[in-house]
């Protein structure tokens, strides 16, 4: 069997699409695959491969006095997978479990933040036909913009209150996308660590989240760079208030003058998206920033 699910984008409200604002996300052309085979009918074997066909995680479980176990060296990957199995169990029969080894293959670099625990959440998923999102909830916090992403191939408004989840096709394809850029920053920025400081953060988060709707509304219908560019500087704005971060092209890159920059997903690392207006941008090779990707190239736009 073989499944497979897409990476993704988010655009617009990160850290405040945890508290039910509006967030556009965009599903990425680049996904990742878990195919499933029969093994040793004792145990579970896993192998995890990046898009270069490199051997990154290789694990054996088996079951100790009912509790599902690694024979490998405890690691926090180990941890996650043995707490999403124990999720299945819940729903399937541990023997339906055994018996199988999975293999994961990225066609996307590990370290670039798309997406590589959710696609594998939302195989696993569809392997044990299961909710995706209570089983990545069981395991991980956020706000689970990243498992709507995985089976669909075009824009989408997500917006998360309590237990409900709305998912919404919306058309993004602005008559400026050839101006705007995906650099990445060289560093995988942890998810998980910076949900945890968004969280102990203390905000007016009503007026906030208001804001950062109206940003979202605005972006599917702007139709003009000039503005498009404003309304990133006011999104940036709005959430290095939330998390007291100050915006990228401020700390790091004051001198670019071209266009403009937004952090996408969570700040500092991961990609950044950047507009410029003639294409141009040695200044961020110079910097050996050398992964620079033409947004269409990488999301599915309508």
């Amino acid at each position: 069997m073989l499944f497979k699910s897409n990476g993704k984008i988010l655009l617009s409200s990160e850290y405040l699409v945890m508290d039910g604002a509006k967030s556009i996300a965009l599903p990425a052309k680049l996904s990742q695959d878990l195919s499933v085979s029969k093994c040793d009918e004792n145990s579970i074997e896993w192998q995890s491969f990046d898009k270069h066909g490199n051997l990154w995680y290789e694990e054996r479980f088996i079951v100790d006095n009912n509790n599902l176990v690694s024979l490998g060296k405890e690691n926090i990957i180990s941890e996650k997978i043995i707490s999403l199995f124990n999720h299945i169990r819940k729903t399937n029969e541990l023997q339906s479990i055994l018996g199988n080894k999975f293999v994961t293959k990225l066609n996307f670099e590990k370290e670039w933040g798309l997406g590589s625990s959710s696609t594998f959440v939302n195989n696993l998923a569809k392997w044990a036909n299961i909710d995706p999102y209570k089983l990545l909830f069981s395991t991980f916090k956020g706000s689970g913009y990243d498992i709507a992403c995985c089976d669909v191939n075009h824009p989408i408004i997500y917006n998360k209150m309590g237990n409900s989840i709305n998912v919404e096709k919306v058309d993004f394809n602005p008559p400026f996308v050839e101006y705007l850029f995906l650099i990445y920053l060289g560093k995988k920025q942890n998810t998980q660590t910076s949900i945890e400081n968004y969280s102990k953060n203390q905000f007016n988060k009503d007026d906030l989240i208001k804001k950062i709707n109206r940003i979202s509304d605005e972006f599917l219908k702007c139709n003009d760079l000039i503005h498009f560019e404003e309304l990133l500087q006011e999104h940036e704005s709005i959430i290095s208030k939330a998390i007291s971060i100050n915006p990228i092209q401020k700390s790091t890159f004051d001198e670019y003058k071209d266009g403009k920059i937004k952090s996408l997903g969570s700040w500092g690392g991961d990609f950044i998206l950047v507009t410029s207006k003639n294409k141009d941008l040695t200044y961020f090779k110079k910097k050996g920033l050398k992964t620079i990707l033409p947004l269409s190239d990488i999301v599915y736009i309508n």
